[in-house]
């Protein structure tokens, strides 16, 4: 597992008329935009088009769709490194689809207690910590927005 990065990826954000620290709701972003952020999530995880999106139907909902907008609404738009530096997907993913060793998970607790909780911030100034992210410590909450079960 590797710690999150600042973005590299702040100018090409820049570039589609973003700003790294202050990113929209994904759903208010214009359709040109939406294009160029989805190609920066593909080269952020090292993945393709259709990772995400269903062939021959790109405007169909599927799991992999609905959990990249909830990292964008709920990480990228939410949070940003303690120093202010910005967070993106390749801050955590660093070409990678998935991120964490699940394996031995008092390892992955505190892996996770010293870099996204120690590491990072909420943009909004309110209280930080392991529920920033886990929902009511629903742990497994990527496969809930994958399914719709979480709001």
């Amino acid at each position: 597992m590797r710690p999150p990065v600042p973005t590299a990826l702040a100018p090409e954000l820049e570039a589609l008329g973003l700003g790294a620290r202050s990113l929209p709701p994904i759903e208010k972003l214009d359709p040109q935009a939406l294009r160029g952020v989805m190609k920066l999530m593909a080269k952020s995880l090292h993945a393709k088009c259709a990772d995400c999106h269903q062939e021959g139907d790109f405007a169909a909902q599927t799991p992999r769709k609905k959990v990249a907008a909830k990292m964008w609404n709920e990480y990228v738009a939410k949070l940003e490194f303690v120093d202010g530096a910005p967070l993106f997907c390749d801050s955590c993913h660093q070409g990678r689809k998935k991120t964490l060793d699940r394996s031995d998970a008092k390892t992955l607790s505190r892996w996770m207690d010293d870099n996204f909780v120690a590491r990072l911030k909420r943009k909004d100034d309110k209280e930080h910590g392991c529920e920033t992210c886990h929902v009511d410590m629903q742990m497994r909450f990527l496969n809930k927005w994958s399914d719709g079960a979480l709001p």
